[in-house]
């Protein structure tokens, strides 16, 4: 059985997401497919995940020694209640962060 989320993109689009049966949620009588309708764009979603991300970049801005490239990555899931919500593992939030450091090039001589 498949479920899916229909989530609205600012400009009338839509992004139709697959969802997890076993996370709860609205369970299709007859084992058919199930489409929901979000409550919300993705953008207002997404907008509860950005102060977390600006959190961490800010952290490593503020380092002495600056990285050159900083990737954070957080693990976003659609839930059965057509929702978006950090991921988790093991009840904590699910993001990883890659950081990168360059050696400034030697100057010819």
């Amino acid at each position: 059985m498949t479920q899916g989320v229909s989530m609205p993109v600012d400009g009338g689009d839509a992004i139709l997401f697959e969802t997890d049966p076993a996370a709860g949620g609205n369970q299709p009588v007859g084992g058919g497919a199930s489409i929901e309708q979000a409550s919300e764009s993705v953008q207002e979603a997404l907008q509860r995940v950005r102060p977390a991300a600006e959190a961490v970049l800010a952290e490593f801005r503020a380092m002495e020694w600056q990285p050159s490239k900083v990737s954070p990555q957080f693990g976003i899931r659609v839930t059965g209640e057509a929702n978006l919500a950090s991921a988790k593992t093991a009840g904590e939030a699910n993001f990883t962060v890659s950081m990168e450091w360059t050696a400034p090039s030697p100057i010819p001589r």
